[in-house]
Parts: C-alpha cells; structure tokens; sequence
C-alpha cells in the first residue's frame, strides 16, 4: 500500500521508543512463561481435534474409535513437521497419503505381529551373509518365507474383503463389514487431521480448522448424535482466529519495531473472549438452519442413503412405522376375508363441533356427510394399488403440513377418539394439522415458501399420516365448491398432477378404453364426463360382497368391467379412476372409512369396521381433489349447484389460523434471530467495541490502522496507484473523485464533508510519521470519530462509482 512507503520515516521516533519496545517485550515473556501464543494456539487445535474425533465416533456404528484421537493427534504432528521441514506441499501430500495408506493397511491386516516376525527372520540371516560369502556356507532363509508367507495370506485376505466392499459402493448395495468401515475412517481422519496440522504450522486457523468442521456436520446432519461437538469447534474456531491474528501482528510490530502498549495482549484477550463467547452463545440459543430440514430434503430425493450406511454412520432413531407392502392389491380385501365387513365394531368416534348435541337420542339430525380418508394411492398396476416413492418427513404436534390456508374450503376441526387404532390418522379433505406428533410420507412435498400460492399447495400429494395415538384433534380443509364451479374449471392440469394421476399401464385392455370413450361421450368438460362414469358404475354394477378374488393375470378393472359386472366398494373406485384416466382426467384411488352414523345426542360420528370403504377422488385445477362416490350401496355425493344454494359454514375456527402464524414466525425466525443477531454484533461492534480497542492502542498504531482502513476503501475511487505517490497525492486522487459526484445538493455537501474529513484524517497521520511529540488522545478520539462518518461516504461513493460502471 502506498502508506507503506512512509513507514521508514519514522526513524526519529524510534529511537527513543526501542528501549520500551525491549522492556516490554521482556515484562511479556516474563508473563507468559507458561503458555506462549503459538504453544495457546496449538492447545487450542488439540482440543478441537478431540472435539471432531468425538462427533464423528459418536455418529458411528459398531466403529473402534478409541484410538480415532491419537490417529489424528498423530496425523497432525506429521503434517505440522512436514510443513516446518521445508517439504511443499505436494511432497507432503503423496508421503502422508502413502503414510496413511501403509498405516491402515498393517492395522486391517493385523500385519504388526507378523512384520515384527520379518524383521527379527532378517535379523537372524544377516550373521550368516560374511561367512557365505567367505566359504560358500548356504544361508537359511526359511523363517524370512515363513513370516512373508503369512504376510501374504493375511493381506490377500484383506484385500479380498476391501474389493468386496467396494463393489458394493459402485452398485448401491450395503455390506456390512465393520473392519473396512474402520480403516476407511482412520484414513480419512488420517488425511483431514494432516490437512489440520500442515495448516497449524502456518497458523491460518480457517484453513485448518474447517476440512474437519465440514466432515463432521457432513456426518452431524445424517446422525443427529452429539451434535454439540460441532458447536464446540465452531467456538474453537473463533477462539484460535483470535489468538492466531494477535500473533501475527505481534511479530509483525516486533519485526517493524512498531510500538505497541505492553497491555495490548490483554485487551486482545479480552476481547477475543468476549467475541467468542457473544458469537458462540449466539449461535447456541437461536435457531439455525436445521440440519433436519437439510436432511429431509435429501431424503425426498434418496430414502436411503447406502454411502452413510456403508460407512457405518448411525441414523437418526425415528420412530417405528409400519411396512408398506410393496404388493399391489385391494386395500379392503383383507378386511372381506376375516369378517369385517358385517362388523359391527366401533373403530372411531368423531367430533366436528359444527352441531351441539341433541338431548335427545331419538332425534334424526341432518349432519355434514364426510369421508375418513386413511390411505390415498397414485398407481394402478393392473392387479391392484401400490404407491410411488413416499419419502417420510416427521412433523411435530401442532405443525402445519401446509404453508397456507385455503380459500373456497371449510376448515373443519376433528376430535377423534380411535377405539381401534391402525397405526395413522384418519381425517376428511386436506389434513392441516394434528395434535400429536406424527410421520407423513409424501409423494410430493407442500411448497417451502411460506407464503405459496393456493395452486402450489393443492398439489401435495400424501400417502398416509402415521402415528400411535390413541386420540388426537386435528385441524383439516373440505372443499366448499359448486358444480358451477367444477364445470368451469380448467384444464391446464400441473405437470406433477398429470404425470403421476394420469398413467395407465399398458396391460389395461384396449376395449377398457373403449367404454371410457363411449361412456363420456357428448361430454364437454371434465366434471359431467367423471359425474357420467360415476353414474354409469352405480346403474350397471351390482354391490356384492360375496365374490371371487380376482385372477392374478387379469385386470382388475376390465375384469370387473366385462366379466364380473359384480362387486363391492374397491371394484367400484379402481373402475372408475381408471375410467377416468382413460378419459384425460386425473384420478387417485382412497381408502379409509365412509361417514358412519351421527348421533345426535353424543353430537359425534360413529365409525364401525362395516363402514371400511373405497372411493375415486378427481382433481381439479385451482381447486384441487373432488370426492366422488360410484360405489352402488351408498348414496350420492350431494352437491350445491350454484354460489346461492351454498350450505352456510361455521364460523372460522382460528385454530389453523393461529398455528399457521406461530409456524411462519418460527420459519422467520430461524433466518431472521441469526441475521438479527448478527446485526446487533455488527452494531455492537461500530458502535462500542471499535472505540474501545482503538482507545487501546497505541496513538501512532491507531492512527496508521485508520488510516490503513481509508486507504483499502479510497483507493477503487482515486484509480490505481502510482510510483512513489505519497499520502497527500492520495488525497488529492480521492478528493478529485469526489469532485465528480457532486451533482446535486445532497451529494455537493456530503461529498464536501468527505473531503474534508479526507483532509484531516491525511495531516494526522502524516503528523503522527514526522511530528516530534505523539499524538494525544483526543486526538485519536477525533480521528475515530472523523472516519466513522468518511467510512459511510466512502461506501456511497464505491456504490455509485460501480454503477457508473455497470
């Protein structure tokens, strides 16, 4: 830099400054007899090293990590060594590599015994070498075969084990060998804690340190365990920076024989300290970005990572859930074959709160009709339903599923009591929100943005809510829609919707898509062609329960279709969504409960194993799924015709509306409290803590880091720098600079103001390299408060120079 030029003329001032610079030197060396700066920040990367060693061995399964510490403690001498010797750091990568290769290959071999037995077979020959070769005496090398044989036998073994593994890298398929595990890891800390050592030696803390932090919040974020030892590297991370750039400018000062206070090492330690601790409670009690959410969204794209099981890293326990068969079947025939279909069992009872109790159990109410849907699927394979990929996300209680609230819905509110449980939730229309922990397994995730747009959240797709409770309120939107509506709306279906809602497989019989065609024909929108399907299966279909099982190399629809004509609610549904699909209409296949019976008196619906059902659901645009019953037994699904006749709703529950805004604040405030509190830090810092250390420091240090900062700012705006340019030619650069962004009133006085404090904060500096007398304090105090303002305008002049540019 161009004020570097100046430093030499300090020499006047030096003189009388060198016996202080001694003495303190000496009084710092007396006080720090115990622990240097270097020896403090090598302590320092020990302890980070134990706190790596101890996340990533806590994180694995079945690993022998008690020597993990004393490899990387290891490791990292010989990396520091490597780099004090001179070697560059090619020549040290390929020996420490290689270093680390024989190391893990003598401990998974088990090769130290029988390399020990080499050697002493060798020591053994070397007394017979002289007189063989002095008298022709023949040497026995027997016990040297004896050893190198076994050495052989066991790294063939081993290698045999390694090449196994990985085969089963390259093919995605888990093998379970703890000893190749082991010797993966050791290498890999091996190498990251040689990168750390090499990196000490140089005392870049970023450098070193972070190799490590990466790797363990690689492994943290998969794991969950110990997810605290991350955090303690963060704060050593913070710490040794400190302790680093305190020694580098020390030796710095020492080398220049710049003056410094001899209490400067304890106001740096104070607030090193103080930065560290701010930073690091910070980062512990505010939300961050959780790991979880990162790992879930891996998890939609891969359910199983084999790489992370492979190498032994322990997932995070969840909680148990039961096994989708992968079989494509009939969800109800189970229920047919053991007698549920007559049952008379209660499985749930189901409270809306939309109409008080009765007092009167003979009374008939009118209540709401609604669907319990359990289980939606997406494919039909000719023999039955099964479900696409379906990752699952956990969702604690009272967590909204969905970023948003519906509009053209009912929000309706649910108090189930479930006398038999199933493992999931029942609910009707859109599920919001529950009560109870639960485990959704998405097919297709709701939006991340919190403020997603109606059609975006109409797209989630969900395979079924898992959970144990025994009990639960939940929180769920029915579609409040017209036929007016229906017909209307579009046929611009999203591209997830038709890919996945609109596949048929290509077993489906050619004469299926006949009907289809001539049910629907004279149809002009999608709402009257799947009303005619619906309509079509009830008239011509009996409801039969006692049926055959259908042949398993036959299509179930064209079977029921054409051969049967015949059968119960699973019949009905797959018929008709597969009718649908034919017809260019996206259709799903729903399985749950229909509405039981109210009664009135207890003012809840009654669900009973008899009421176990089937139903087609059809979607459309902007409006999302529409129930539809073509099952014969059961009465059709009552629907308003225009706005006019729309039922009245309840009034609006501010259940969903409350735990949606409480959801969007949490969101918020896992990027907002950091940012938030890293502003306050900012703020913090220009306000208080930068006074505090400049007051701190020497007069003729603080000025030159002043004037350093205006240098590193100004110099973009006064154009590159010439040969031997000193400060006042500086100046006038940056000062001309200025002169050309004055094109107004408000720019003319603060670029004037610029000038000036330019102007002063150059003589001072210049003053403090040629006066004879230092600078007093106030002085300084002037000087901070100068470049406080200049720093804001030479920012807005960076910014208008940049667009200028642009």
């Amino acid at each position: 830099m161009g004020m570097a030029r100046h430093r030499h003329r300090q020499g006047g001032r030096r003189a009388q400054t060198g016996g202080r610079l001694a003495e303190a030197g000496m009084i710092g060396r007396r006080r720090m007899r115990f622990f240097t700066t270097d020896e403090l920040g090598y302590l320092v990367v020990v302890l980070a090293l134990q706190a790596f060693t101890y996340g990533i061995a806590a994180s694995l399964r079945e690993a022998d990590s008690q020597s993990f510490f004393w490899v990387c403690l290891i490791a990292a001498l010989i990396g520091f060594g490597s780099n004090k010797g001179g070697l560059n750091g090619i020549q040290a990568s390929v020996g420490i590599a290689a270093l680390g290769v024989l190391g893990v290959w003598v401990f998974g071999a088990r090769l130290a015994s029988p390399l020990l037995d080499l050697a002493r077979a060798v020591l053994s020959v070397l007394p017979q070498i002289v007189p063989a070769v002095r008298f022709g005496t023949g040497i026995d090398t027997s016990a040297i075969l004896e050893a190198w044989e076994v050495i052989v036998n066991f790294s063939s073994a081993l290698l045999a084990r390694s090449q196994t593994w990985l085969i089963g890298v390259q093919g995605n398929v888990r093998v379970n060998d703890a000893l190749i595990r082991n010797m993966v890891w050791v290498l890999i800390l091996w190498l990251v804690a040689a990168w750390t050592g090499w990196f000490s030696a140089r005392r870049n803390a970023v450098a070193a340190l972070m190799p490590p932090m990466l790797l363990l919040a690689a492994v943290a974020s998969y794991s969950e365990y110990r997810v605290e030892s991350l955090w303690m590297m963060v704060v050593l991370l913070l710490l040794l920076m400190g302790i680093w750039n305190y020694r580098t400018h020390t030796q710095q000062w020492q080398k220049q024989r710049v003056d410094y206070s001899d209490s400067i090492r304890y106001d740096s330690a104070q607030a090193v300290l103080f930065l560290t601790i701010a930073i690091g409670a910070v980062a512990l009690i505010t939300p961050s970005i959780s790991w979880r959410q990162i790992r879930e969204y891996l998890r939609e794209r891969s359910s199983k990572n084999e790489v992370a099981e492979m190498l032994g890293v322990q997932e995070e326990p969840r909680a148990v859930q039961p096994a989708v068969t992968p079989k494509p079947s009939l969800p109800r025939e189970h229920l047919l074959t053991e007698g549920y279909a007559h049952s008379q069992k209660i499985v749930m009872t189901i409270r809306t709160g939309e109409l008080p109790s009765s007092g009167n159990p003979f009374v008939t109410v009118d209540a709401p009709r609604y669907y319990w849907r359990g289980v939606v699927y997406d494919r039909y394979v000719g023999a039955g339903w099964v479900t696409g990929p379906a990752p699952p996300q956990g969702i604690p209680a009272d967590t909204p599923l969905i970023p948003g609230l519906l509009e053209g819905y009912k929000p309706l509110h649910l108090d189930v009591d479930l006398i038999q449980p199933e493992g999931r939730l029942f609910w009707s229309g859109m599920l919001f929100s529950a009560d109870v922990p639960l485990t959704v397994e998405w097919r297709l995730r709701p939006p991340s943005s919190l403020f997603a747009d109606q059609p975006a959240l109409l797209q989630a797709d969900m395979f079924h809510a898992v959970s144990d409770a025994t009990s639960y309120r939940a929180e769920s939107f029915v579609p409040n829609v017209t036929i007016e509506a229906l017909r209307l709306a579009s046929t611009e279906y999203p591209e997830e919707i038709a890919e996945r809602y609109l596949e048929i497989p290509a077993s489906v019989p050619e004469r299926v898509g006949g009907l289809a065609l001539e049910i629907t024909r004279g149809q002009t929108n999608p709402y009257d062609r799947a009303k005619a399907i619906e309509t079509y299966l009830r008239e011509n279909y009996a409801y039969d329960l006692e049926i055959p099982a259908p042949p398993t190399d036959r299509d179930v629809a064209d079977y029921f279709l054409f051969e049967l004509k015949r059968g119960y609610c699973d019949y009905y549904a797959t018929a008709m969504v597969v009718l649908a699909r034919l017809n260019g209409i996206p259709a799903r296949f729903v399985s749950g409960y229909s509405p039981g019976t109210y009664d009135s008196l207890s003012a809840r619906y009654i669900v009973r194993e008899l009421n176990a059902h089937s139903w087609a659901e059809v979607y459309f645009p902007e409006i999302g799924w529409i129930e539809f019953e073509p099952t014969a037994s059961l009465p059709e699904i009552e629907r308003a015709a225009t706005e006019a006749s729309l039922p009245a709703v309840q009034a609006d529950d501010p259940t969903a509306s409350n735990l949606l805004t409480r959801f969007r604040v949490e969101r918020i405030s896992v990027w907002g409290l950091p940012l938030l509190g890293a502003f306050l830090l900012i703020v913090l810092y220009y306000t208080f803590i930068e006074r505090w250390v400049y007051l701190r420091l020497a007069p003729a240090l603080a000025i030159e880091r002043i004037y350093r900062r205006l240098y590193r700012l100004g110099r973009p705006l006064a154009g590159e720098r010439t040969r031997a340019e000193t400060v006042h030619e500086f100046m006038s650069k940056l000062n001309a600079a200025f002169d050309g962004f004055k094109t107004g009133p408000l720019r003319r006085r603060m670029f004037a103001l610029a000038q000036r404090d330019v102007r002063l904060l150059t003589n001072t500096y210049h003053a403090a390299l040629f006066r004879q007398t230092q600078l007093n304090r106030n002085e300084i105090k002037l000087a901070l408060q100068t470049w406080r303002h200049l720093r804001l305008r030479l920012l807005y002049g960076r910014l208008i120079l940049s667009l200028k540019n642009r």
